[in-house]
């Protein structure tokens, strides 16, 4: 865009500057041929100098060569001026078209950044983000003292639905429960795919019994959908690890939801289990 403003202002400026530039030249022409008429005038009636007469003539040279060139200088200025007034509708497309270059640019430019942030078959975070994002939740819990709660999801035997149904119908499955926890949570909620048939939820200031209530809460609804492609029609459910307290890093806080993730792949899956972090102790 710099280059097209510069572009423009060059060319208003020179449309700006001819008229007066040619205002000038009219003036100063006409001060020249005053000149030159009134100076054999002056000669004649001022005091005897006693000089050559041939001063006369090289004067009135002179002044004939300035007009001259003063007329060569404005017929410069005024080629320019209508070459500058042609080139104006050129101009104007000119930057049209960078414009519509840059816009196209920007828009790439967020596309890319969207695919480098979002999980590609879910629309999710993917997992770079969604484990930057807990770090920075991590670090607010610990310098404001907030509570912090994190649920780890894996579907029940996503394998046999793999195997029985095809991998097609495995990632209509995924799509359906990432649109079932992008709809059920917060605004400032973040949840995300952890990976493979894994997801994260981040729930920043909920507590550990309002994180175990809202785990219980997704569970429930996950396995009364019914996902449905064709004749196929398939139920599946999900176990549920919950994390919740002040942690004091973020791999802390994943290890305990990935522990609890396991209590209830051991309890008979689709059931929440959780665990409580405590503050770390103060010193001293």
């Amino acid at each position: 865009m710099y280059k097209v403003n510069t572009f423009a202002r060059e060319g208003y400026a020179l449309q700006k500057m001819a008229p007066k530039v040619g205002g000038k030249l009219r003036s100063l022409w006409w001060g020249l041929a005053a000149a030159c008429l009134a100076a054999p005038v002056c000669r004649a009636e001022g005091p005897s100098l006693q000089q050559p007469h041939n001063w006369d003539w090289a004067l009135v040279s002179l002044v004939a060569a300035l007009l001259v060139v003063l007329a060569l200088a404005r017929r410069r200025i005024h080629r320019l001026a209508v070459q500058n007034r042609q080139g104006e509708p050129a101009v104007r497309r000119r930057i049209e078209d960078l414009e519509r270059e840059n816009a196209g640019l920007m828009g790439a430019a967020e596309k890319m950044r969207h695919f480098a942030e979002h999980d590609d078959l879910t629309g999710l975070w993917n997992r770079r983000v969604i484990v930057e994002r807990l770090r920075q939740e991590v670090d607010r819990s610990r310098r404001d003292g907030t509570l912090l709660s994190v649920i780890l999801v894996d579907l029940d035997r996503f394998k046999e639905v793999n195997d029985n149904f095809g991998h097609l119908f495995g990632d209509l499955v995924l799509k359906a429960v990432a649109a079932i926890f992008q709809h059920s949570v917060r605004t400032y909620d973040w949840v995300g795919r952890y990976g493979g048939e894994e997801f994260l939820l981040i729930l920043p200031g909920s507590s550990f019994a309002n994180a175990r209530l809202r785990a219980e809460q997704f569970r429930k609804v996950v396995e009364a959908a019914r996902i449905v492609d064709g004749v196929a029609e398939v139920q599946v459910t999900a176990s549920f690890g919950v994390a919740s307290g002040f942690p004091s890093n973020c791999e802390g806080l994943l290890l305990a939801a990935d522990k609890a993730l396991y209590a209830a792949k051991d309890n008979g899956r689709n059931c929440v289990m959780a665990r409580e972090i405590e503050p770390p102790a103060k010193k001293g």
